[in-house]
């Protein structure tokens, strides 16, 4: 198992979210005529693999940014960071690679902050895979 193998894992269950906007990976651009909503990812790494009993364990998480419009409600970005979080449920266990990653805290969104023009929601999945 490698960083691709749970960035596939993770990114294909943030792909079932109904009504998603666009989702900007971490190495692609989001264009300047993007219209908002949209989201961001950003896979973080734990420090290097650990290794437990003979085995690799990777740690890190899934940072997934709802980007919205300054000037109006947080409804939209607060209900889709909330159905975010309902994507990743502590404990959740899913098949990555030839092992498992495990989400390892209550995954909850952030609170909201100004950007500039846009209006930012972070929501964190943290695990663990072996």
């Amino acid at each position: 198992m490698n960083e691709n193998d749970i960035a596939r894992t993770l990114g294909q269950r943030l792909q079932t979210l109904t009504s998603a906007p666009a989702i900007y990976w971490d190495n692609q651009d989001v264009p300047e005529t993007q219209a908002r909503p949209y989201l961001v990812v950003q896979m973080v790494p734990g420090q290097s693999p650990a290794r437990i009993s003979g085995g690799r364990v990777h740690t890190g998480f899934m940072q997934v940014t709802v980007v919205s419009e300054v000037g109006e409600f947080a409804t939209y970005a607060n209900e889709t960071a909330a159905n975010i979080a309902a994507l990743f449920p502590y404990e959740l266990t899913l098949p990555c690679g030839a092992g498992k990653l495990t989400i390892t805290n209550d995954t909850q969104p952030g609170p909201g902050f100004r950007d500039g023009s846009d209006w930012r929601k972070i929501v964190q999945a943290d695990y663990f895979a072996t």
